[in-house]
Order: C-alpha cells, then sequence, then structure tokens
C-alpha cells in the first residue's frame, strides 16, 4: 500500500467510524435481565420510576432499534414509562407497546407511527400521557384514543390533527388536556387581553385622577403644609384648655363644691373636649391634603408607569389573539 492510500484511509477512518451500525438481530430473551442486557446492548437504558416501576428509554443514547426488539419490553414487569422519541420504529412496534398494560407515559414523537397504528394503544387503560409531536396521526388515529380512561394529556403539536378532531376526542375525554388545543387556546387568548384592557383601563382612571391632584395641589402644598402646621397647632392649644376644664372639675368635686357649680364646671369640660374632637377631625383633612400634595408628583409618576406596562400587557394580549396574526 503506498503512501497516498494510507493518508486517504487515515481522513476516511473518522468518517467511516461515524457511520451508523446497524443493530444487532432481535434475540428472544429468557427472563428480565436477559431482556435489560438486550435493550442496554442497543443502546437503551432502564431506570426505575417511582417503587417498582421502570423507565425504559430508547431516545437518550440515540438507540438504533426495529419494532422486533420492542418485543424485549414485554419481558419487563411494570414499564410505566416509554421514551420512544426519534427512533426507527413504526406501527408495527406498536403491537408489542401495546401489551405493556401498567404503561402511564408514552413518548412517540417524530417517529414513523401513523392512525392505524394507533389502534394498537387500546389496551392501555393505564396510560396518562401520550406524546404524539412530529407524526403524521391524523383525527382519525386520536379518535382510537376514546377509550382511554385515564388519558390526562395529549401533545399533537406539528401534526395532521385538527380542531375538529380534538373536540371530538375532548367530548369523550372531558378532563384531557391536549397541546396545542386551538379552541381553548383562542378563548384563553380572549380572557387575557379583556383582562388586560380592564386592567389598562383602571389604570388610565387613576392616572386622570392623579394629574387632577397634580394641578390641583402642586400649587397648593406650601400653604397647606402652612394651614397643617397651624392646625396642629390649635389641637394643642384646645387639648390644653379641655385638660385645664376637666382638672378644674375634678378638683371642684373632690373639694365637695356645690352641685351646680360642679356640673357647669363638667359641662364645660364636656365641650372642650368635644371642640377639640371636631378640630383634630378638621386638623386631619388639612394634613391628609397637605400630605397629597407632598406626594402628588411621586404619585404621578407611578400612575404614569403603571399605564405604561398596562398599555404594554394589553398590546401583547392583543397580538397573542388567533384573529390577529
Amino acid at each position: 500500500m503506498n503512501r497516498a492510500s494510507v493518508l486517504l484511509l487515515l481522513l476516511l477512518a473518522p468518517v467511516l467510524s461515524a457511520q451508523p451500525k446497524e443493530p444487532p438481530p432481535y434475540k428472544a430473551a429468557a427472563n428480565a435481565d436477559e431482556a435489560v442486557a438486550r435493550i442496554t446492548e442497543l443502546g437503551g437504558l432502564v431506570r426505575t420510576f417511582g417503587g417498582d416501576a421502570l423507565e425504559v428509554d430508547f431516545h437518550h443514547r440515540a438507540a438504533a432499534i426495529t419494532d422486533a426488539h420492542l418485543q424485549y419490553l414485554v419481558s419487563l414487569k411494570n414499564v410505566a414509562v416509554l421514551r420512544l422519541k426519534e427512533t426507527a420504529i413504526t406501527d408495527a412496534g406498536l403491537v408489542h407497546v401495546g401489551k405493556l398494560t401498567g404503561l402511564k407515559r408514552l413518548y412517540l414523537e417524530k417517529t414513523a407511527v401513523t392512525d392505524d397504528g394507533l389502534k394498537h394503544l387500546a389496551g392501555l387503560n393505564e396510560l396518562e400521557f401520550l406524546n404524539l409531536f412530529g407524526t403524521s396521526v391524523t383525527d382519525a388515529g386520536i379518535e382510537r384514543l376514546k377509550g382511554l380512561p385515564k388519558l390526562a394529556r395529549l401533545f399533537v403539536a406539528d401534526t395532521k390533527v385538527t380542531e375538529t378532531g380534538i373536540a371530538a376526542l375532548r367530548k369523550a375525554l372531558p378532563e384531557l388536556q391536549v397541546v396545542p388545543d386551538p379552541a381553548r387556546d383562542r378563548e384563553r387568548a380572549k380572557t387575557a387581553w379583556a383582562t388586560a384592557k380592564t386592567g389598562l383601563a383602571n389604570a388610565e382612571v387613576a392616572l386622570t385622577a392623579a394629574e387632577k391632584d397634580a394641578a390641583e395641589l402642586t400649587p397648593l402644598a406650601a400653604q397647606l403644609k402652612k394651614a397643617s402646621d397651624d392646625a396642629a397647632k390649635q389641637v394643642n392649644e384646645a387639648k390644653k384648655k379641655a385638660d385645664e376644664a376637666k382638672k378644674k372639675a375634678d378638683e371642684a368635686r373632690k373639694k365637695g363644691a356645690a352641685k351646680d357649680e360642679v356640673d357647669e364646671l363638667k359641662r364645660l369640660a364636656d365641650e372642650a373636649q368635644k371642640a377639640t374632637q371636631a378640630l383634630q377631625a378638621k386638623t386631619d383633612d388639612v394634613r391628609k391634603r397637605a400630605a397629597r400634595a407632598n406626594n402628588v408628583k411621586k404619585v404621578l409618576e407611578i400612575a404614569k408607569a403603571a399605564v405604561a406596562t398596562a398599555r404594554e400587557l394589553e398590546a401583547d394580549a392583543r397580538r397573542r389573539l388567533p384573529d390577529s396574526r
């Protein structure tokens, strides 16, 4: 062999080694351990899934399997999860999958399964999850799933399944969640838009009120602060007078003054107390207006930011409406 031939072989070696190898042919397994060994040889994984249940994964390492290899699964007990994404299995392989009566989750994304193959799943009464993403399944295929009592989630993106087929299936299985579900997605989008519009309307009302306060109170901020300080002083003076009147009435009573004198002093003390309370109420009102005037700019900025956010949310919700595309 000349030098050029050797160099050519060296260059081609990585390419040749990267070529997919033919999987070993199916050989009947004598028991579960042998079946696990054969699955592992194919590049699959077998692991526990909650207690005694098993998960078999042929996708994790891009396992090379054929429909016949799925017969190994029948030798295993309690297979609860089966991952066959992007494998070469066809409808013929689903014949063996249909014998796994304890199966709960089945992944068939981007496989060659068709409507006809789904009939083999009719006996999987424990099946809760089925992923058919990227298959050629149609409405006729998912109709075969109506008899699966525990089916809770079904993925049909990038298939030939239509809104009509989904509606018919959900009529038979009301609790089933289908992804995507155009009818439900449309209703959710409408609800989200209505909520966003309400939020925007409320934010705009709050902004209008903040703008009104800003226009009215900003010029009065200094005046209102002075009025608040003056009112506070008046309250303190009135409180002192009320306390003094009460003190005089108590002292007159203790000294045994005439009843008429005591009653008169008590009346004066009560009037002073009521006057103090009335003045306090007015002072509180002035203080609140002063506080509003002091914070009006901050409130206005917050209201503007809230409206801006609400507008973005409303626009985003509107864009998500199917009719807007």
